[in-house]
């Protein structure tokens, strides 16, 4: 056999040829001329040094090296077919594809999603996650969920949060000597920082009108939950925003410092198409989500 890559539709057209043993009905099937699918055989025995069919005039029958080709061609098809749909579902049945942030979708969206999915169990869905997000919508994604400082232009968006920013650590932390008081006993601390937000401690430090000096440790995250999760370990202070920190706040492993809160420029918006019919999962997902009952 030569070498080089041998192009995949040579190969579908031998299967098909050799599924029904007739270039008529493959070439139906491959919706193609029965002298495209004779082509493409011809130029694969060529390639394989190998005939592949008998030729005669009720239609074909395949060699001793067809048939050993058959499995071989069967069992690759199923394997990418099977792939595909693993990857990217089945469209044809109205799969729900929502993008979200990995610390968003764990701290704030499981448990509505887990909901939506008790309620429509007919409706197959994909989550997909991401650090930050990118292009606010494309054909594979049905509902994006995004941090943003406003509505996405020409698009549907509906804020789902108004966040407060605020400081948190382990109450076994706060309790800890030297004591957390005042918002300047945080100068000298670990703090932990959330890099893309649009507020952080120096926002923060200002609304408590204090000079922040240099910290002792000051360790960045580019998720706001490992720098919750790195606060719940008792191994510093965290900025936190009330809708991701809601549920370590909940079960009391962070817990909230001071009274000063500043309120969020960015938040989360829920972002899909325009012009969806009522009936689509996308709707009914927004609806889920917003509380207004489903027509």
């Amino acid at each position: 056999m030569k070498n080089g890559k041998t192009p995949v539709n040579w190969l579908r057209s031998f299967e098909v040829a050799a599924r029904h043993l007739s270039l008529s009905a493959a070439a139906s099937e491959l919706n193609v001329t029965p002298a495209a699918v004779s082509q493409q055989v011809r130029l694969l025995e060529l390639r394989l040094g190998e005939k592949l069919f008998v030729r005669h005039a009720r239609g074909l029958r395949l060699t001793l090296a067809g048939e050993a080709l058959v499995p071989v061609c069967r069992e690759s098809f199923e394997r990418l077919d099977t792939a595909l749909a693993e990857l990217f579902g089945d469209r044809g049945k109205q799969q729900l594809v929502i993008r979200v942030s990995l610390g968003f979708a764990r701290q704030w969206l499981l448990e509505r999603l887990a909901g939506f999915a008790r309620k429509h169990p007919e409706i197959p869905i994909r989550l997909v996650t991401t650090v930050w997000a990118g292009e606010p919508l494309d054909s594979s994604v049905d509902v994006d969920i995004r941090l943003t400082a406003g509505p996405i232009p020409g698009m549907q968006s509906h804020q789902l949060t108004h966040d407060a920013v605020f400081p948190v650590c382990s109450p076994g932390l706060a309790k800890a000597p030297p004591r957390l008081r005042r918002p300047s006993d945080l100068r000298h601390r670990s703090l932990l920082t959330t890099i893309g937000f649009a507020e952080g401690w120096r926002h923060w430090f200002a609304a408590a009108g204090i000079d922040p000096e240099p910290s002792a440790t000051r360790l960045e995250f580019d998720s706001m939950r490992l720098a919750l999760e790195m606060a719940a370990l008792g191994h510093g202070v965290a900025l936190a925003r009330s809708s991701y920190a809601e549920d370590l706040l909940r079960a009391g492993r962070v817990k909230p410092l001071f009274n000063v809160r500043i309120s969020a420029s960015d938040n989360v918006y829920m972002t899909l198409a325009r012009g969806l019919e009522g009936s689509s999962p996308a709707v009914q997902f927004r609806d889920w989500i917003l509380g207004k009952p489903v027509r």
